[in-house]
């Protein structure tokens, strides 16, 4: 049996393999960064989809624009609102506008989260430079108690 942190570490292990090659799907948006499985536009607004991922009320996009060496990033923000402490695993998605192209994906880990507690903003980078307008949306959330 896997530890908590082993699990979390297998977690973002494969959703790096998987991110590296081929695009999320059936992830949120919705329009503004105050909502929980909110997705922000680094320049623009977004539009709303209708399947967030699990848990996703837990995860706010706080930001969403380019870091100090120009990838696009977004700073995410974990608020536990299950009754024990649990451990994170998240997939941030950066995307064109209309959401036909997937530019990166950046992964925030956050451990040990108590109850009703939120976690300082994480950032999620992609390592990639965009050309241009592109929107920051959860992709993929696994949460599992502590």
């Amino acid at each position: 049996m896997l530890t908590p942190r082993a699990a979390l570490l297998a977690a973002l292990a494969t959703a790096a393999i998987i991110a590296t090659g081929c695009q999320s799907t059936g992830s949120a948006k919705a329009t503004g960064s105050s909502q929980a499985a909110s997705s922000a536009t680094a320049g623009g607004a977004t539009a709303a989809s209708s399947r967030p991922p699990a848990h996703s009320e837990d995860v706010t996009i706080a930001a969403c624009a380019n870091d100090d060496a120009g990838y696009a990033a977004a700073k995410v923000v974990v608020t536990n609102h299950s009754s024990k402490t649990s451990n994170y695993a998240i997939t941030i998605a950066f995307e064109s506008p209309d959401g036909k192209t997937q530019i990166g994906t950046g992964l925030v880990a956050v451990d040990n989260l108590a109850a009703g507690q939120s976690s300082s903003p994480q950032d999620a980078i992609s390592m990639q430079t965009p050309s241009g307008i592109y929107t920051c949306k959860l992709a993929d959330l696994t949460r599992f108690a502590s």
